[in-house]
């Protein structure tokens, strides 16, 4: 009977695998645009920029403050 019953799950396991891979091969290499866009950098001395206020970046060691 658990013999019965492991092999059942096993087939259902098979089919369920078999149409997962055949929904996957029509999908392709899709780009939607939403892409991560990459960290803001400041022009001058390189360091990341956090928020949106900071056009200069707000180092007192930045050269271009």
């Amino acid at each position: 009977m658990i013999l019965k019953a492991v092999t059942l799950f096993l087939i259902a396991m098979l089919v369920l695998g078999m149409f997962g891979k055949f929904r996957r091969l029509g999908t392709g290499k899709r780009r939607d645009g939403n892409a991560v866009e990459p960290a803001r950098k400041c022009r001058v001395c390189g360091t990341y920029l956090i928020g949106s206020s900071q056009d200069p970046c707000a180092r007192p060691d930045c050269p271009g403050r």
